[in-house]
């Protein structure tokens, strides 16, 4: 039996509709974001609250106990509760990163029309300036 064979005995046994495709807007895929954001926050304030929690019984261990391998144990944990302190703040900057439009055009300004602000005195010392400048 071929795979095809297969495909269609199994399409006719089994009710099986065929797959609708979804549109995607680009606001779904923000507060897809978002949410996933929102998510991953949460669960990293979890597991940091939880480490500070098991760096308390830890050092408390290492304490009593005197052993290098506690100690050694209670460095790593220490580390790794940095590092996910630096993870919650990359989740931040990769949030702004996803979710900022970044246009080129609005970067760079472009001046049309430079109006001078002052008065027409003012105006005719600074042409005058101008004109001794290129005459010299």
């Amino acid at each position: 039996m071929s795979k095809e064979d297969i495909m269609k005995a199994l399409e006719e046994n089994m009710d099986i509709l065929p797959a609708k495709k979804k549109d995607v807007s680009n606001e779904d895929i923000v507060h897809d974001t978002e949410t996933d954001v929102e998510f991953v926050r949460e669960t990293l304030k979890d597991l940091v609250n939880k480490s500070s929690e098991a760096l308390d019984h830890l050092s408390i261990i290492a304490q009593e106990t005197e052993h290098p391998r506690a100690y050694e144990v209670l460095s790593n944990m220490i580390k790794q509760t940095g590092d996910l302190t630096t993870e919650l703040l990359d989740v931040q900057k990769k949030r702004k990163d996803i979710t900022q439009e970044k246009s080129s055009a609005s970067n760079q300004s472009t001046t049309n029309n430079a109006i001078f602000v002052g008065s027409t005195k003012e105006l005719q010392q600074m042409l005058k300036k101008a004109q001794d400048v290129t005459e010299e």
